[in-house]
């Protein structure tokens, strides 16, 4: 099994959607995750391309992007070059690697709307972001493309190392500290307030490489509740936060 899962973002043509769970089902994904998709599952075209894959897997459909991504410790999304130039990206291999060291049992792929791709508050919410080497002039694929690509990566080039590592913390787990640390560096000054989610971006992406662990994440909480005391804020603010402010997850950001 290649990885835990693959996350599609609002997919809204019936062959791709059709297409994508027959390659997940070809390289042993149990499951699909649907975040507000715009074709049904039963739809006929979606069960004619999917070829009898829809057997095999595990279809959820979720009303939002982190409900749909909660419980998994590692997204792995994807982007194109298309006006993305300054987004920091890994190759298919380098991502594989990766995955491969954190384990792929809670690990998710991510793939974003075939016209407008992932948000660029769904790539900041990834812990690693891949980019497909393309012909510059043409630089964006086919969603299936893209999936049987990372797939055959994973499954055909990459074996999963032993590993007792620590298990990276959860994606809610992550969230949460990135809400307490937006409101922390807010309270002893660090974070500029006209653009608050500029360090928070790197931060993530920072704890996404480092695949923190559940005791990294209360030791860094710990950290944060001793900064707002040094503040003389109230460490408690962040148990009633409304979320982090940043763009939200229906901003289109970068497509």
């Amino acid at each position: 099994m290649p990885v835990a899962s693959l996350i599609l973002v609002e997919p809204s043509q019936a062959g791709n959607l059709g297409a994508a769970f027959r390659v997940a089902a070809n390289f042993g994904v149990p499951r699909v995750d649907l975040v507000r998709p715009l074709v049904g599952v039963d739809d006929d075209e979606v069960e004619r391309w999917s070829c009898g894959a829809l057997s095999h897997l595990d279809v959820r459909a979720w009303d939002s992007f982190d409900s749909a991504v909660a419980d998994y410790r590692t997204l792995a999304a994807t982007a194109s070059a298309r006006g993305r130039g300054c987004l920091p990206v890994v190759t298919p291999a380098e991502g594989a690697a990766h995955l491969a060291r954190r384990g792929l049992d809670d690990a998710a792929l991510v793939f974003g709307n075939e016209t407008r791709g992932l948000s660029r508050s769904h790539l900041d919410r990834a812990d690693l972001v891949i980019r497909i080497p393309t012909a510059a002039n043409f630089p964006v694929l086919n969603l299936t493309q893209a999936v049987a690509i990372l797939l055959s990566y994973l499954t055909l080039q990459v074996e999963p190392p032993e590993n007792s590592a620590p298990l990276p913390a959860t994606e809610t787990k992550v969230d949460g500290l990135m809400r307490h640390l937006e409101v922390a560096l807010a309270d002893i000054g660090f974070a500029d307030p006209n653009n608050p989610e500029r360090i928070i971006r790197k931060l993530r992406r920072l704890f996404g490489r480092a695949g923190i662990t559940d005791n990294e994440v209360k030791i860094v909480r710990g950290i944060c509740r001793q900064m707002q005391w040094a503040a003389g804020t109230d460490p408690e603010i962040v148990a009633t936060a409304k979320g982090p402010r940043v763009p939200s997850e229906d901003d289109d950001g970068e497509s």
